[in-house]
């Protein structure tokens, strides 16, 4: 927290100002007076502004008459002014204070050759203000405006955005995945709603976003599950149409409230006139509407000794996901198990560089697992360890450990009970989990009441690479993102040495059970688990192992 003086005097200002507003129904103007006087007087201190304008006010309230029950709420209206005045004055006569020196040094660059800003990236405070990420920009020219436009891997707030050409995709908090194609002028209203004035947009909104609106002059359409472009003129003309799911398209009246609506189906192609107050159907012309956005991914080159980094670590396990046998991924570590896959998971070809596994979207069902159990160690302490891309902001799994469900305590929301979870958090409605983050998940006892969490100050960036090691030692949980060590808490229980169910990229390896998933989408690689903790310098010394050299397949 801030504990520099100009800072506190900014909140005192604001206070003063929200407290003279909730005096205006204060019937005795001259006790109104009075306070409004010591409040002056201790935010500008004893001087001749604050004497002056009670004089002024005090002159203006003796001439006041019976008819005018209103001076009251004049006055309170002015001496707002004033407090706000007043706090301009007070800046003016303070010294500018120097600018401090960054409390953390430059980061190192992530996968993908993007640097991370100084003072520790992007701060949960721009976390908490940002609607979007911006996640690919095409041959995007800018229409100009004071200040940066935004840039790759970088959060959007809310505000407006215009551009002349080019083409410009955006990842929702919410994973609402927004394609938008120039000329085009529009803008972030909130988490679940864009107004675009004109542009050629497209939305695919997943499960648990339902609800996205994209409004326009006189019209929007929302959201019903499904993937729709809506096509936005000058003129307030519109057309939209539906690739999968269903749609609701509305003319508006001046209060902004659906006065003609019309469900959009699959295939189906709809004009929206509000100037003639007409919904009418159309021809369906699909290549009359932005394509969905092509974003190759990255692939994660290593260096050559990456392999022979991680092995001098001591993993118990190692998957490199460079090979695939009757549905068996090798364990590089001799003697030890290898991952089975499950559902339709499958690996790059390693001819075109590293190989990874890939989760496409569409199959829920799909994970990564070990027959046998795994014997974690308590008090010893261990830890997983892998690098990972995702395709958009999403709830999803991506390493769990499960104990045998005998150990549950009754009464638990799932038969299924992590000990260890490491997961990707979006924006969600039900949630105090911070949005676009790692989770690392430590429960002991198994019960799904009570928790620790440790959350990754940085927020993860779709279609980039990032590695991640959690790790416990009986006594504490540390959270490593991209090299760094973001995030450490005391364990107030200590588990003892369990044996458990490997799962990646899902919740639980129950395939029959659909009730909350969290699917991993995307790209999983490298993945590692020890029965110790690794050093910061390991750490650091793994990240970097590959933090400069990602590229597109």
């Amino acid at each position: 927290m801030r504990d520099d003086q100009e800072f506190a005097q900014e909140v005192i200002r604001l206070l003063t100002v929200d407290d003279l507003l909730r005096q205006c129904a204060v019937p005795d103007d001259l006790a109104f007076l009075e306070s409004l006087k010591l409040r002056l007087n201790g935010e500008c201190g004893d001087d001749e502004f604050a004497g002056e304008f009670e004089r002024r006010l005090r002159a203006r309230d003796s001439r006041k008459s019976a008819g005018r029950p209103w001076l009251s709420r004049t006055i309170a209206a002015v001496a707002c002014v004033a407090a706000i005045v007043a706090g301009g004055l007070l800046a003016l006569r303070r010294p500018k204070a120097e600018t401090p020196e960054p409390r953390n040094p430059p980061r190192t660059t992530v996968a993908g050759g993007h640097e991370k800003p100084p003072g520790g990236g992007l701060s949960a405070l721009t976390t908490a203000i940002g609607l979007a990420m911006v996640v690919k920009l095409d041959d995007v020219l800018w229409v100009p405006r004071e200040g940066p436009h935004p840039s790759e891997g970088e959060l959007v707030a809310s505000g407006r955005l215009q551009f002349r050409s080019g083409r410009l995709t955006l990842s929702m908090l919410t994973g609402v995945v927004l394609v938008v194609e120039g000329p085009a002028d529009f803008e972030l209203v909130a988490l679940d709603k864009v107004f675009c004035r004109r542009g050629r947009l497209r939305a695919r909104v997943p499960k648990g976003a339902e609800g996205f609106v994209v409004a326009s002059p006189g019209s929007a359409v929302i959201d019903l599950g499904t993937e729709f472009a809506l096509n936005v003129e000058t003129d307030g003309k519109s057309r939209v149409m539906v690739f999968e799911g269903l749609a609701e398209a509305a003319l508006l009246d001046a209060a902004g409230s659906p006065k003609r609506t019309q469900l959009v189906a699959k295939s189906k192609e709809f004009e929206l006139d509000p100037d003639r107050d007409r919904i009418a159907e159309s021809v369906a012309r699909p290549e009359g509407f932005v394509s969905t956005s092509e974003m190759d991914p990255r692939s994660l080159v290593l260096d050559a000794d990456y392999a022979a980094t991680v092995l001098r670590s001591g993993p118990r396990g190692y998957w490199r996901f460079e090979s695939l046998a009757d549905n068996l991924v090798p364990n590089e570590v001799a003697g030890r198990p290898p991952l089975r896959v499950s559902g339709p998971i499958r690996l790059t070809d390693p001819r075109q560089g590293n190989g990874c596994a890939v989760f496409e979207a569409g199959a829920p069902e799909q994970f990564l697992g070990t027959d046998a159990l795994w014997e974690v160690a308590g008090k010893s302490g261990h830890a997983v360890e892998f690098w990972f891309l995702s395709d958009v902001f999403s709830h999803a799994s991506l390493v769990g450990l499960l104990p045998p469900e005998e150990l549950v305590l009754p009464g638990q929301f799932s038969r299924y009970v992590h000990t260890l979870l490491v997961e990707l958090t979006a924006r969600e409605r039900q949630s105090l989990n911070k949005p676009a983050s790692i989770r690392f998940l430590h429960r002991w006892p198994l019960d799904t009441t009570v928790g620790c969490n440790l959350f990754s100050q940085d927020v993860y960036v779709p279609r980039r690479w990032h590695h991640v090691v959690a790790q416990k030692n009986g006594v504490r949980m540390d959270l490593f993102f991209d090299g760094v060590l973001e995030s450490s808490m005391p364990i107030v229980t200590e588990p003892p040495t369990l044996d458990c169910r490997l799962v990646v990229g899902r919740r639980s390896p129950d395939t029959g059970d659909p009730k909350d998933v969290r699917p991993f989408v995307g790209r999983f690689d490298e993945l590692a688990i020890y029965d110790h903790q690794l050093s910061p310098e390991e750490v650091l010394q793994h990240f970097r192992s590959a933090s400069q050299r990602a590229h597109a397949d």
